[in-house]
């Protein structure tokens, strides 16, 4: 098995993924958002299951929640998931395996598939009123990712802030990475897959600046004409 592989999709697991598993069912999905997440997951994801655990997922698309889903039932791989350390059930106890910590490159790699699906690319205004300044944020419910994605940045050399707050009554943990050194390190260094996030990157690169709140078509579009 390619373990750069396989840690690139421990980190799609660790942000997109679910395990579960009851008497009567053995389950691993993904989810993402189907507008722009679509090409991601039935033309790259997609492949990487097949490759990496010879398997063929179920792929759905639910219009009336907007996501795209793949679906994996099989006894065996949800066993060689927990087997790596991905626990069943609620995410609020996940954590990088410790595998892929004891290994730089796949640390990263790692890191590339939590950037993939967990990770939002925005751009803050200067002080022109222009959106051009990078901002990369993750959001999530697990202390023990969250730390050790944080030590993993800090690892590599990139800055950030660290936050922790409650929100409906769940603990939530926010690392930032602000300004154009942190995500032209991220590109070289650890990279991007997922084509919406690269479309942004290319949109931001060609023009010099963002548009907010338009969707992977648009990005997409604008990047290729001229």
């Amino acid at each position: 098995m390619d373990k750069h592989l396989l840690a690139y999709e421990t980190g799609i697991h660790l942000g997109d993924g679910n395990l579960y598993e009851t008497p009567r069912m053995q389950r691993i999905t993904y989810s993402g958002n189907l507008e722009n997440e679509r090409e991601f997951y039935k033309e790259i994801l997609f492949k990487i299951l097949e490759k990496l655990f010879e398997v063929t997922p179920l792929y759905y698309e639910r219009k009336t929640d907007n996501s795209v889903l793949l679906v994996i039932n099989s006894k065996k791989l949800t066993e060689f998931k927990r087997g790596i350390g991905l626990a069943a059930g609620n995410k609020t106890k996940i954590k990088i395996p410790e595998f892929i910590k004891k290994e730089d490159e796949l640390l990263k790699k790692c890191l590339m598939g939590i950037g993939d699906t967990d990770f939002s690319l925005s751009f803050k205004k200067n002080r022109k009123g222009i959106y051009t300044e990078p901002r990369m944020e993750l959001f999530c419910n697990s202390r023990n990712l969250a730390l050790d994605i944080s030590s993993s940045l800090k690892k590599f050399g990139f800055t950030f802030s660290f936050e922790e707050t409650k929100r409906r009554n769940f603990d939530e943990f926010r690392i930032r990475m602000y300004g154009k050194k942190n995500l032209e390190k991220w590109i070289n260094e650890i990279g991007f897959r997922n084509p919406y996030i690269l479309s942004k990157i290319e949109f931001w690169k060609k023009f010099g600046y963002f548009i907010p709140k338009k969707n992977y078509s648009y990005y997409k579009s604008a990047s290729a004409s001229g």
